[in-house]
């Protein structure tokens, strides 16, 4: 019988600024994923707005 115990991966987001770091994890890591999500697309639907414009 093997003895592995199984852990759940931690989420990690890291953000940096000019020489400024800051690594978080868990939740505000999943918050931090869907805020930046959220900027590429709107991002990129303002990018093709001004494209058809």
């Amino acid at each position: 019988m093997s003895n592995i115990i199984r852990f759940k991966p931690v989420k990690k987001a890291t953000v940096c600024f000019k020489n400024n770091c800051i690594t978080v994890y868990d939740e505000a890591a999943e918050v931090l994923e869907a805020i930046a999500i959220t900027a590429g697309l709107f991002i990129a639907v303002g990018l093709v707005a001004k494209a058809i414009k």
